[in-house]
């Protein structure tokens, strides 16, 4: 016959490792259930994404503050910067472009021959909107070659004529009239530490 063991309270000690267990086991699950919201987050996120507009449609309004001074007496092809002053949202009321993007500004010819200070490329959230480029140039109607229409007057500059005179930290308001798409390459150059889109030249070129 085997004896039965007697039995006894357990130890400090060991009342301490068992809580410790149970405080590790609680720690690992507590880090499981953080990581799969983690996740969930990430999804939503993932779907708020895929339903952002892929396309900034004509008439949208966009307010720009240059962050240089502009001063231009013929069309090389330039870029220049600016951001945009203040949140742009859509007709539904959500926001299609946050204060403070990103945007590339150019100096291009109107069908008249003057020149005209123009919206070249909206960066949203990492993603670049610009026109897209077409693989054969079609002869476009009056004012298509340019992107953003300019509203209104701008204080203190000139933003069309022989020359185009901005001062730095001007606002300029546009008003699109080509759809900027999503997602659309920058195949400018450097030259000099500046930045040139010199295949304007053909896409745009209305003389």
């Amino acid at each position: 016959m085997v004896p039965t063991q007697a039995w006894r309270a357990p130890s400090r000690r060991e009342i301490k490792v068992k809580a410790g267990f149970f405080a590790i086991s609680a720690l690992c699950l507590s880090s499981l259930a953080s990581a799969q919201d983690r996740d969930r987050d990430r999804d939503r996120d993932r779907d708020r994404d895929s339903d952002r507009i892929t396309t900034l449609v004509p008439g949208t309004v966009i307010p720009v503050r240059t962050n240089e001074a502009i001063d231009v007496e013929k069309g090389d092809y330039r870029v220049y910067t600016g951001i945009v002053g203040q949140d742009v949202r859509g007709d539904d009321g959500r926001l299609a472009i946050p204060r403070g993007s990103n945007v590339e500004l150019i100096v291009r010819f109107s069908r008249d021959n003057d020149l005209i200070l123009d919206l070249d490329s909206i960066t949203v959230n990492g993603q670049r909107y610009a026109p897209k480029t077409e693989t054969k140039r079609v002869e476009s109607r009056q004012d298509d070659s340019l992107v953003g229409g300019i509203v209104g007057a701008i204080s203190g500059g000139q933003a069309r004529g022989q020359a185009v005179r901005v001062p730095r930290d001007t606002v300029v308001t546009f008003r699109l009239q080509r759809p900027l798409d999503m997602g659309v390459p920058d195949r400018g150059v450097m030259r000099n530490g500046r930045h040139y889109h010199d295949y304007e030249d053909d896409r745009y070129s209305g003389r």
